[in-house]
C-alpha cells in the first residue's frame, strides 16, 4: 500500500510531495489541481482534506490519510461540516460570483471540528473572471487553517493572477495499459467486458481518454450502451463531414445530438478527439490515437477528406463546443455549425 493517499492511482511522486508537506506542516494554503475528467482530482483533494485533519497523521505504521479513525471516515463520506465543496450546477455553464462570495465568508467563521477547513471548487475553469476575482481576496490573505483546492479539468481560462497565487498540480494521464491493468483488477464489470468482448473494451478505453473514472464508466453495463451511442455519432458524424456530402444528410445526424448542455459538450469533445486523429494520420505514419483503437482505422475514416477540410471541420466544432461551454443555446450552435461544415469550399 501507498504510504501516501492510497485511493489515487500512480501520480507517485506528487503524492510523496504533498504527502511530506502536510506530515512537516509545510502545505500550501491553495493548490490548482489539474487533469482530465475521471482522472483524480476529486480523489486526491478529498484525500488531502482528511490527511490535513487525519487523527493517526505522523503515526508509524499508519498511511496518509490512515481512513479509518472518525474524522477519516466522515471526510471520506462526505460528512464533515469543515469539508466544504462548490461545484458547477448541471444546468449551468459557470459557477458565479454570488456562489463564491457566499463560501468565502464561510471561510472566515471558525472550524466546528476540523483542525483544518478545506474547501473544494470543482470544475474551477468553469468560474466566471468575477467569480475568479472574488477568490482573490481569500486567495492573497488566506483565513487563518483554511486550505482551498481548485479542480480544473484544463488550466487556459484560469486568471493569471489565480494561478500565481496558487501551487500548480497536474495529474497524470494514464497510458491505455495502466488503465487497462487498473479497471480490470478493480471492477467486475470491467473485467467480464475484457474477457467477452475485447473490442467493446478496447474502444472504451480509448474513449476515455487516459481518465481512469470515465474507463469505468464506460465500461458498467449501465452505462456502456450509451457510450457505444456516443461513439457511433461520433463517426457518423465525421463521415457526414466528407465532401460533396449534403446538408440535410449532415442535418440528420446533428439532429440526433444530444439537447443537454453537459451532454452536448461531451458529445463535440469526443468529436473533436476523433477529427483530432484523422488529422494526425494525414501528417504522420501511424502516430499515437485518442479516439480510433488503431492508426489505420482513422487513416481509413479520413481518406475522403484532404487535410484543410480536415482542419476546417476541427476548427468549426472546437468553436461549438467553446460556445456550448458558454452558455449558447445548444440547438441553435449545432444548426450553424452543421451550416459552417455544409458551407466549405474544400
Amino acid at each position: 500500500m501507498s504510504k501516501y493517499f492510497s485511493a489515487l492511482f500512480g501520480n507517485e511522486a506528487t503524492k510523496a510531495r504533498i504527502g511530506r508537506a502536510i506530515t512537516d506542516g509545510t502545505l500550501p494554503h491553495a493548490f490548482l489541481v489539474s487533469g482530465p475528467e475521471g482522472s483524480g482530482k476529486a480523489t486526491l483533494a478529498t484525500e488531502i482534506a482528511a490527511a490535513l485533519n487525519c487523527e493517526r497523521r505522523g503515526t508509524d505504521g499508519y498511511p496518509l490519510p490512515c481512513l479509518c479513525c472518525d474524522s477519516c471516515k466522515k471526510i471520506i463520506l462526505g460528512g464533515h461540516v469543515d469539508v466544504k465543496e462548490l461545484s458547477r450546477q448541471s444546468d449551468k455553464a459557470t459557477v458565479g460570483v454570488s456562489e463564491v462570495k457566499m463560501l468565502r465568508e464561510d471561510m472566515f467563521l471558525s472550524a466546528t471540528e476540523a483542525e483544518k477547513k478545506v474547501y473544494i471548487i470543482d470544475d474551477a475553469e468553469r468560474l466566471t473572471p468575477e467569480a475568479q476575482n472574488a477568490l482573490l481576496i481569500v486567495l492573497e490573505e488566506p483565513p487563518k487553517n483554511v486550505v482551498i483546492l481548485l479542480l480544473a479539468s484544463g488550466t487556459d481560462r484560469i486568471l493569471t493572477t489565480v494561478k500565481s497565487r496558487t501551487q500548480y498540480i497536474a495529474l497524470s494521464r494514464f497510458t491505455p495499459r495502466e488503465i487497462t491493468e487498473y479497471i480490470t483488477r478493480e471492477s467486475e464489470a470491467a473485467s467480464r467486458l475484457y474477457s467477452t468482448d475485447r473490442e467493446a473494451f478496447d474502444a472504451a478505453v480509448m474513449t476515455a481518454d487516459g481518465s481512469i473514472g470515465r474507463a469505468l464508466s464506460l465500461t458498467d453495463p449501465a452505462t456502456a450502451e450509451d457510450a457505444k451511442e456516443l461513439r457511433e455519432r461520433t463517426v457518423a458524424f465525421v463521415r457526414a463531414c466528407a465532401p460533396r456530402v449534403g446538408f440535410a444528410e449532415i442535418k440528420e445526424v446533428t439532429d440526433g445530438f444530444p439537447t443537454k448542455r453537459n451532454e452536448l459538450s461531451e458529445q463535440l469533445e469526443l468529436t473533436v478527439k476523433a477529427l483530432r486523429d484523422m488529422i494526425a494520420v494525414k501528417r504522420a505514419d501511424n502516430p499515437p490515437t485518442v479516439f480510433f483503437p488503431t492508426a489505420e482505422e482513422a487513416k481509413k475514416e479520413a481518406e475522403p477528406f484532404k487535410i484543410a477540410r480536415l482542419i476546417s471541420v476541427f476548427e468549426i466544432v472546437m468553436a461549438a463546443h467553446d460556445d456550448c461551454n458558454k452558455n449558447g443555446n445548444v440547438t441553435a450552435l449545432v444548426t450553424a455549425m452543421a451550416g459552417k461544415i455544409h458551407l466549405l469550399k474544400n
